[in-house]
C-alpha cells in the first residue's frame, strides 16, 4: 500500500484547525495515520476496538489535542480509510 497524504480543515469551539494526515501500514499490516494539527508534533492514530473508531495511540506524552478535535479527526480518518478501501 502506498502512503497517502491528506490535508483537511476542521473547526472546534469556533477555532479552525489544519490537519495533515499521512496513512501507512504498521508491521501488522494495520492502517495507521501520522497526524499533525496546526503543525504540531506528530500523533499516531489507529483503530481502537474499544472505542470503535480511530483514536490517538497512547504513548509517553500527554496528547495536546482536545477530545472534540480528536473525535472530528477520527471521523475524517474513517472517511479517508473507507475511500482507500473502495479504491483498492
Amino acid at each position: 500500500m502506498k502512503t497517502k497524504r491528506t490535508i483537511f480543515e476542521i473547526t472546534a469551539g469556533d477555532r479552525p484547525y489544519t490537519v495533515n494526515a499521512t496513512s501507512y501500514l504498521n508491521g501488522s499490516e494495520q492502517l495507521r495515520f501520522r497526524v499533525s494539527v496546526n503543525n504540531s508534533p506528530v500523533f499516531i492514530f489507529g483503530w481502537n476496538e474499544q472505542l470503535d473508531r480511530y483514536a490517538i495511540m497512547k504513548d509517553d506524552r500527554d496528547p495536546a489535542i482536545s477530545p472534540s478535535v480528536e473525535m472530528q479527526i477520527a471521523h475524517m480518518l474513517e472517511a479517508i480509510s473507507s475511500q482507500m478501501k473502495v479504491a483498492a
